[in-house]
């Protein structure tokens, strides 16, 4: 909940400022993407995919944080807790695909 206050945070401060584009295109990039992967990993049960999307969260986390960090201060230290809980959040979905190499991904079609 912290984590995701800091994001609504962030976001408000920077999305009244001149010169927002990139940031805010970021901020909804980092939000729909940490949408997309808990589906993905718990629900469907697709590592290599989820892992997929967690690489571009943490990458479009780094990049609202550089741009929220270029418009305002307390903005880009917002997304500071954020960019390392996502950066835990990789290792772990790495070191389960490595530890479950055979899993397969959830059949959805097969459900009751």
């Amino acid at each position: 909940t912290t984590i995701y206050l800091l994001i609504a945070f962030a976001g408000a401060r920077v999305a009244p400022l001149d010169g927002n584009t990139f940031a805010m295109a970021f901020w909804a990039l980092q939000i729909a993407l940490n949408t997309l992967w808990t589906p993905v990993f718990f629900g469907a049960r697709r590592i290599k995919g989820a892992l997929v999307i967690i690489v571009a969260l943490w990458l479009a986390i780094l990049g609202a944080t550089i741009t929220h960090f270029q418009l305002d201060l307390w903005a880009g230290l917002a997304f500071v807790p954020y960019l390392v809980w996502v950066t835990i959040a990789t290792a772990l979905n790495l070191s389960i695909l490595r530890l479950n190499p055979g899993q397969k991904p959830l059949e959805l079609h097969k459900l009751p």
